[in-house]
């Protein structure tokens, strides 16, 4: 018997494909059959949905699915294969906000090697911060992780911690080592996007789902005809996960992803977080402005910004002053997540760029204040409620940000809506659960004396 499993998930931590096997839309458990006169094949749709507690829906028999061209994996049967999936969708939980003491933050002398300023041997202040962080981050397989903090659109701390490249040195990680930023890509293509929709290129609710197919070269379906800028942003598309397609080297490239997509179609709507969205909105700026992604990302946003160093990733490629994540060999998620997840980029990138939509602050300012209100207000919800909004998620309370997730990736950016943004970067597997960056950075916010237990 052979049996098939597999869920919405992102599955980078598992065992990488191997060449030459079978093309199926399931991770493939092959079992030695009981009675090798007959052999049955069950297979659980990638697509299906799970059960109240989480579990998976029951198997069903099915044949070949053409979402996927993602070879499987094969190996010997784990009763936990079938258990624990879940899509690493955004949660908007976070912990209560409390006050910040900006003028104690600001007045605060820079962090040293670990004294403070008398020499006690008691870190105080940032040294405190930094400290605490390194306890709570370096460690359970973590190399390294770096942090940012602004204030009033300065900022006013960055530190890295740990190795950059442990496996192959000892340098030290500084605050101008980039990291993979994961799903915080979004943030950056919506900016880019929605200014594109200022200048009068693309109307926000502008149906471009043809415009897009040309692009690729692709028939859409009709599901697909209507995508507009809204619903690419807030996924509310339809469009499924497309695991396969981004994590099991179901496709080469985010274009390539994006022919699927965009051949396959979009179901119906409602809010469904899919990193197809984004792949299919990165194609949608190539074709709008007749040049790369990038390239467009950097006039929009970036060079504005005085920033430079950032780019789109591979999987296995670390350069000068980019932190090694371990990654599993056979993978090319990299690639595949383009405008979605692939951009590389240090906490004080973070920081400046989610500042930028901040008009209290100064400095370049890519949106208008009406559009920036529009990406922090949740789909079919007011401002300050919680939920996705357009390429940010609200955490209420006026705070904002957005997470990322990949293979031994964690990271984190948010405005709390007092002055004060932070971002952080981690490159190993922990913690598991990427917002808990958030109660790790309060508490060494409380170790340095900047908001109270």
């Amino acid at each position: 018997m052979t049996v098939a499993a597999c869920a919405d998930t992102d599955p980078t931590s598992r065992t990488p494909p191997s060449a030459g096997e079978s093309d199926a839309n399931a991770i493939v458990v092959s079992v030695p059959p009981t009675d090798r006169a007959s052999e049955t094949t069950v297979v659980v749709d990638s697509d299906a949905a799970p059960t109240t507690d989480g579990a998976l829906a029951a198997p069903v028999v099915t044949t070949d699915d053409p979402e996927t061209r993602a070879t499987s994996v094969t190996s010997v049967v784990d009763a936990t294969l079938l258990e624990g999936f879940a899509t690493d969708d955004p949660t908007f939980e976070v912990e209560p906000l409390r006050p910040f003491e900006v003028r104690v933050a600001e007045d605060a002398p820079p962090s040293g090697p670990g004294l403070d300023d008398a020499g006690s041997g008691q870190p105080t202040g940032w040294a405190a911060f930094d400290a605490n962080l390194d306890a709570a981050l370096l460690r359970n397989g973590n190399s390294a992780a770096s942090v940012a903090v602004l204030i009033g659109g300065d900022v006013v701390h960055a530190r890295g911690l740990g190795q950059r490249s442990p496996q192959f040195n000892t340098d030290i990680t500084d605050t101008q080592d980039r990291f993979r930023i994961a799903s915080i890509s979004k943030t950056i293509t919506a900016i880019t996007l929605l200014q594109l929709v200022e200048e009068g290129v693309v109307g926000l609710d502008e149906e471009v789902g043809q415009r897009i197919a040309d692009h690729l070269g692709v028939t859409p379906s009709n599901g697909v005809r209507g995508l507009t800028v809204r619903q690419l942003l807030s996924h509310t598309s339809g469009f499924s996960k497309y695991d396969n397609q981004f994590f099991r080297t179901g496709a080469d490239s985010c274009d390539d992803a994006a022919r699927t997509g965009v051949q396959r179609g979009a179901g119906g709507g409602g809010y469904n977080y899919s990193n197809m969205n984004y792949c299919v909105a990165g194609v949608l700026i190539e074709a709008l402005t007749g040049g790369s992604y990038v390239s467009a990302a950097y006039e929009q946003v970036l060079t504005p910004l005085g920033l430079s160093g950032l780019r789109l990733a591979n999987t296995f490629d670390p350069g000068p002053q980019e932190v090694l994540h371990a990654t599993t060999e056979g993978r090319n998620y990299m690639e595949t997540l383009g405008a979605a997840g692939s951009w590389i980029a240090t906490p004080s990138d973070l920081v400046t760029i989610l500042d930028s939509l901040d008009h209290s602050t100064p400095g370049f300012k890519p949106l208008e204040p009406e559009m920036v209100l529009l990406m922090e207000t949740p789909t079919g919800a007011q401002y300050g409620q919680r939920g996705y909004g357009l390429g940010v998620i609200s955490y209420g309370d006026g705070r904002y940000g957005h997470t990322g997730t990949i293979e031994n990736t964690h990271a984190m950016v948010l405005d709390r809506g007092d002055g004060v943004t932070w971002a952080i970067t981690v490159a190993g597997p922990y913690p598991d659960d990427t917002p808990r960056l958030e109660s790790i950075i309060n508490r060494a916010f409380e170790a340095a004396g900047f908001i109270s237990g």
